[in-house]
């Protein structure tokens, strides 16, 4: 990875990459806001070596398999889409070893500088945080400095993705947190491990990681379910609902003024769902599907001053 400078200036076009267990997640920032959001499942050493030479061109990105976009300010959006985004640096986060070693390490072939765009790593020493311990996330770690950098401190951050994460921090230190399989993690859990549960059969058989509401029903589940699937689907997201309400009474036990927030790819919908159960519960907690991004920007614009 970069090791000299990055772009001084703060409104520098750049991209940041955070690569979770079952996606890859990328922002991308022009003018100093983010302009544009999407996804693509984790890339092979060609799809990576291909993107890298193109200059993460707009015009590459159409032909990346698996690829999905999430709404941002429409505006910036067109701006991105007509090709004239051209990111100076990429910043990456990651808790995939694997990929994180594809990103950092271009291939030789790939060597012609005119098409070179710098990559930098968040450094866990790095990360304006207190009381990091050694095998916190770092997913986790830039979800709470984002959070706590919006919504002040103290601050839980809830993460429903592949694992369904909880974060805590007070005054930019972390206070710890609790990690589970999340509902597809769960669900597929059931898939394989029991013959007898026909999960095929149901909402959760829609599951598809291009579009992360389709794994949840619109409405709430009947609790006492008639069939095996209605059986599930009770089990699954009231056990989730449950889950997430009694994490909560404890946080604002401690900190009654704490705030809460939900990210991660079944976030909107699960809280939706959530919405419909206790409204006056989860009223009280912020849906921010682009937190990671946040987290992201103020970590680079410390780490633009020590490098």
């Amino acid at each position: 990875m970069a090791s000299a400078t990055v772009p001084s200036s703060a409104t520098e076009d750049w991209l940041a990459l955070v690569m979770g267990n079952t996606r890859l997640h990328w922002g991308a920032f022009q003018s100093g806001q983010l302009a544009r959001v999407w996804h693509t499942p984790h890339l092979d050493r060609d799809w990576v070596a291909r993107i890298q030479s193109s200059g993460f061109s707009a015009e590459v990105w159409q032909r990346v398999p698996g690829l999905s976009y999430s709404a941002v300010a429409e505006d910036l959006s067109q701006s991105l889409q007509s090709q004239s985004f051209q990111p100076q640096s990429l910043w990456l986060a990651s808790v995939v070893p694997a990929q994180t070693a594809l990103w950092a390490n271009r291939r030789a072939a790939d060597d012609d500088a005119t098409c070179q765009v710098p990559t930098y790593g968040v450094e866990r020493s790095q990360i304006p945080l207190k009381n990091i311990y050694p095998t916190l996330g770092i997913d986790r770690a830039i979800n709470l400095l984002g959070a706590g950098d919006t919504l002040g401190w103290p601050v839980l951050v809830i993460d429903a993705g592949t694992a369904l994460t909880f974060t805590a921090g007070v005054e930019q230190s972390v206070i710890g947190g609790a990690i589970l399989p999340g509902i597809r993690m769960q669900t597929q859990s059931l898939s394989q491990k029991t013959a007898a549960l026909p999960v095929e059969d149901s909402w959760l058989s829609r599951q598809d990681s291009s579009f992360p509401d389709s794994a949840f029903p619109e409405r709430l589940p009947d609790r006492w379910g008639m069939t095996t699937p209605e059986a599930i689907a009770s089990g699954l997201i009231y056990g989730t609902l449950s889950i997430l309400q009694d994490y909560l009474s404890d946080w604002w036990q401690k900190y009654p003024q704490g705030k809460a927030v939900l990210t991660g790819g079944d976030g909107p919908a699960l809280h939706a769902l959530w919405q419909q159960k206790t409204p006056e519960i989860a009223s009280r907690v912020t849906v921010d599907s682009h937190l990671m991004f946040v987290g992201m920007q103020r970590y680079r614009s410390g780490a633009m001053l020590l490098l």
